[in-house]
């Protein structure tokens, strides 16, 4: 798992390379992990778009010039694309796990609550990065993973559908409770500055990260109409 933490520029890292005499343009005078680039492009375009996320200030954060992380990936498209699909792909296992799990829907919606929550309590960019890319209509959403974005809401209606046909949940419309649920498990650390000043810690702690976990059960309970455990 790709794990985003805060950055901090390297002020001239990369500027010049005595070392590197030799090596063909743009090829890394050291040899950065492809998962710490991967890192400072989510808290980059997390924190500034797709149009503002500046290359060089992912490269400064991982002590590179800005033309190695393009040897690395290609271009800026390339990267944002593959930052965003770490992102979702992770939430996708999670939501297709709860929808053909053997165990009782409940259960398994509870399951997947306590995932979520502690995915986006461990990655503190990864929700702004899916809140701004779906605002935005950015280039992920807007190309080939728009069908992503599609599947994986698509995989949570059916799950709540089914459950409800076998009557452990009791909602009005599936799409609508899906956006609701959907809601409480991002806005919270999308707004992270006042998430904290509200509920009064810090947000990503982990005791807080267990507390917030305890509510959004509660919350999605009764969103999708299961009784209390």
């Amino acid at each position: 798992m790709v794990k985003a933490q805060q950055i901090s520029p390297v002020p001239g890292k990369g500027a010049s390379d005595p070392g590197g005499v030799g090596r063909r343009a743009g090829r890394p005078s050291k040899k950065v992990p492809r998962e710490q680039m991967l890192r400072a492009a989510v808290q980059v375009f997390a924190e500034d778009g797709y149009e503002s996320g500046s290359l060089q200030r992912i490269a400064m954060a991982v002590g590179i010039r800005k033309s190695s992380l393009l040897h690395r990936f290609g271009s800026k498209e390339a990267l944002y694309l593959e930052v965003v699909a770490l992102v979702l792909g992770r939430l996708a296992e999670m939501v297709s796990e709860a929808a053909l799990g053997d165990r009782e829907p409940p259960k398994r919606l509870d399951d997947l609550s306590r995932t979520i929550t502690r995915y986006l309590g461990e990655e503190p960019f990864a929700a702004r990065l899916l809140f701004r890319e779906v605002m935005d209509r950015g280039p992920f959403i807007e190309g080939d993973g728009g069908a992503m974005f599609d599947m994986v809401l698509g995989t949570a209606v059916r799950f709540l559908e089914d459950g409800k046909a076998d009557g452990f949940f009791d909602f009005e419309d599936a799409g609508d409770t899906v956006i609701s649920v959907t809601g409480i498990h991002l806005t919270y650390f999308v707004i992270p500055a006042l998430s904290s000043e509200l509920v009064g810690r810090r947000i990503f702690e982990p005791a807080a990260v267990a507390s917030r976990s305890d509510s959004v059960l509660k919350q999605v309970r009764r969103i999708c109409g299961v009784s209390a455990p």
